[in-house]
């Protein structure tokens, strides 16, 4: 082939990363958008809450991914054409197989069916040219994913704490000086960090992993720096095992699963499920502060 892209030098590279964050920026809403868009859509409410937590909860977090995902295609179409348009190789590249490949096609004597094939093949034969460029845009986008995936986890139970009316303070609310003795991996803290200050035994230090890999071992380094008594981490990881289960109670950590997940682990009393935490749990610690 000629006009093969084969790598990216690190000029190109960090224009392309650049109009890659550019691009998303202006073009995908963050993760809080998208949760609260859906929440206000369905009118959702504490009563609705109270009935069916995990429901919602899963329901509005598949909403607001394909929500998202709209938004993504958009920005992938827009980012792919601002390659082509604007930088020379690539531009060079396209133009060259459409007049090669399209611009010369007596279309009234083709099918519908083979200018469809045509089409497909300069879409497929441009992009394998640059494929360096589509490389790293895939590479950031699952980044991205990753990230956005675990920012509507942490928005959709605060925003549950909201319409439940529970009492917390979350790291973005506070100082980060405040928030350095409870450690990177704490997201919130009922009710607050001063009466954390005071009486930490009365009150609920929570995490979120939307899954768990290794990551518990990282909120097990945090509680053992910064001598926080106990966690909950909430996760929608169902691979959970018992090994798990009795490694973190070690480590004072309470695990809040899905229901489905939690039947498994009957005698476990470091595991609950949503309803258990939303329902007993956190209004335990909140009752106690209002007395």
């Amino acid at each position: 082939m000629s006009d093969l892209i084969t790598a990216l030098d690190n000029t190109e590279l960090e224009w392309w990363k650049e109009k890659i964050e550019e691009h998303r920026i202006r073009l995908v809403n963050k993760p809080s958008y998208y949760v609260e868009k859906i929440i206000k859509e369905r009118k959702i409410n504490k009563e609705d809450l109270e009935k069916n937590i995990e429901g919602i909860l899963l329901s509005l977090r598949e909403e607001a991914w394909q929500t998202y995902l709209i938004d993504e295609a958009l920005f992938n179409s827009e980012i792919i054409s601002h390659l082509f348009v604007n930088r020379n190789l690539p531009k060079t590249i396209l133009s060259e197989l459409l007049n090669r490949e399209f611009f010369n096609l007596d279309l009234e004597k083709l099918s519908k069916e083979e200018i469809e094939i045509k089409i497909a093949k300069i879409v497929g034969d441009s992009t394998g040219r640059v494929f360096p460029y589509i490389y790293q845009l895939s590479l950031s986008t699952t980044n991205s994913r990753r990230t956005r995936s675990g920012k509507v986890f942490e928005t959709l139970i605060e925003s549950f704490f909201d319409i439940l009316q529970y009492p917390y303070e979350t790291q973005s609310s506070i100082s980060s000086g405040e928030y350095w003795s409870l450690g990177k991996k704490v997201d919130l803290i009922v009710p607050d960090v001063e009466k954390y200050s005071k009486e930490r035994a009365k009150c609920a230090v929570v995490t979120m992993k939307t899954s768990l890999r290794e990551r518990w071992q990282e909120v097990a380094e945090e509680l053992h720096r910064t001598s926080v008594p106990h966690i909950y981490l909430l996760t929608l990881d169902p691979k959970v095992s018992g090994n798990l289960i009795d490694t973190i109670k070690r480590y004072n950590i309470t695990l809040v699963i899905l229901k489905k997940d939690k039947e498994r682990f009957p005698r476990s009393d470091n595991v609950k499920d949503y309803e258990t935490f939303f329902k007993k749990e956190i209004p335990y610690i909140a009752n106690y502060w209002k007395a």
